[in-house]
């Protein structure tokens, strides 16, 4: 099965929208417009998806132009802010949250593998790509999930 880099985007984000996903915090999407945060800090997740590419050349020959098989390799950053009340320890636990969603996931679109939460601490520390609000009201923490997907072309 080939899949594109939408395909793939698009099968973590039904992932992670997904009814009984547990995740019960608002998720923003890097590259949509979001509304501004509001002016009481509120706890939320801002999802990068970074395909890395194919790294060049094909896994498998599939006997002739058309038919070779890439293997694409492709990053989901979860960063997680909640307000500085609630601490570091919840940005975590909603991180963690994300990645027990996504780790070792696997359908017909894309395998995930390893799905990591790393403490950050104050917002004002990091600046996700896409993130136009202030966030140094927030303490954060960030899922990185690492997956793969394959095209054939």
């Amino acid at each position: 099965m080939s899949t594109t880099a939408l395909q793939a985007m698009a099968a973590i984000r039904a992932r992670l929208e997904a009814d009984d996903a547990g995740i019960s915090i608002p998720l923003r999407w890097h590259g949509e417009d979001s509304p501004p945060l509001p002016d009481a800090p509120m706890a939320f997740g801002f999802v990068v998806f970074n395909n890395q590419g194919s790294g060049g050349a094909p896994i498998e020959f599939g006997g002739g132009a058309g038919r070779n098989r890439w293997r694409n390799r492709a990053v989901v950053e979860a960063y997680v802010f909640v307000p500085n009340s609630a601490g570091l320890t919840a940005a975590m636990e909603h991180a963690e949250t994300i990645a027990g969603r996504l780790r070792s996931f696997r359908d017909s679109a894309v395998s995930c593998f390893s799905a990591d939460v790393i403490p950050i601490g104050a917002g004002a520390s990091v600046s996700p790509p896409g993130v136009k609000s202030e966030v140094a009201h927030y303490q954060s923490a960030v899922c990185e999930v690492t997956l793969h997907f394959d095209q054939v072309g």
